[in-house]
This record gives C-alpha cells, sequence and structure tokens, in this order.
C-alpha cells in the first residue's frame, strides 16, 4: 500500500473512519500528514480528513503565546493548536504538548495553567498525544 503522505510504498497504518477511508500511511509520516494516532486501547489512527477535533468553540486571540515554548500560536484552531478542555486559556503547540507529556508521564502531565488532570490528559490522549506511564 502507498502513503498518503510521502507516495512510498509500505504504509501499514490504516485510518480507522467509520465511513470506509481506505487512506493509509507510515507512523513517521503521521505528524508530517497531520494525521492523528491514538495511543491507547483500541489504538486507532486516523487521517487528516478524518482525525478528531477539539470540540472546544474558543480560538486563540492574536498574539497568544504557547504556555510551552512561549511562541506565539497560529490563528485560529489547527492541527498544530491545543487547548485545555478545562480552563480553555491554557494554548499549546502540538509539539510541545507531547514533548511535555513525554517528560511528565501519567502521573504530572496536567494543564500548565489550571492544573487539570482528567480532562486534559483524556482530551491530549484523544487528540494524539502519547503519554507514557511513568
Amino acid at each position: 500500500q502507498g502513503c498518503c503522505v510521502c507516495g512510498k510504498s509500505g504504509a501499514t497504518i490504516a485510518c480507522c473512519c467509520e465511513t470506509g477511508c481506505h487512506r493509509r500511511f507510515h507512523l513517521p509520516c503521521a505528524a508530517e500528514g497531520k494525521c492523528v494516532t491514538q495511543y491507547f486501547p483500541s489504538y486507532r489512527a486516523f487521517c487528516e480528513d478524518h482525525s478528531p477535533r477539539q470540540t472546544v468553540e474558543v480560538v486563540p486571540e492574536r498574539g497568544t503565546s504557547c504556555l510551552l515554548c512561549l511562541e506565539v500560536m497560529d490563528e485560529g484552531q489547527s492541527y498544530h493548536n491545543m487547548v485545555c478542555p478545562t480552563c480553555q486559556h491554557a494554548w499549546l503547540h502540538r509539539a510541545c504538548a507531547q514533548g511535555q507529556a513525554l517528560r511528565a508521564g501519567t502521573l504530572c502531565f496536567v494543564c500548565p495553567l489550571c492544573r487539570d488532570k482528567d480532562a486534559f490528559q483524556s482530551e491530549m490522549l484523544r487528540m494524539g498525544i502519547r503519554v507514557p506511564r511513568r
């Protein structure tokens, strides 16, 4: 099978959407292709068109910075922008959230602003952030 991101053969991860999408991709190509891979039991993966979206109705204000790297966020909601579902004010770049999750692990990965753990971790897992157990 060909990868929908790089076009090379050997793509083994298939989109798990309900509509019968036949797109496949390599795991290393997932982030580049804005694909979401969920790292919790049922271990589902989605292509860019079918990946889960955050359900919050807020968008970052102009000049809003990522709470982890302090760089300015892209405007509007996007694959690269994430927000805490509890406080809806903690904006993070996807790559920054992933780095923080890898360093913190399940016990310490919380929203950097409101310190919520349960809803924040659940949303980050759903959005494809891998949070190791330790």
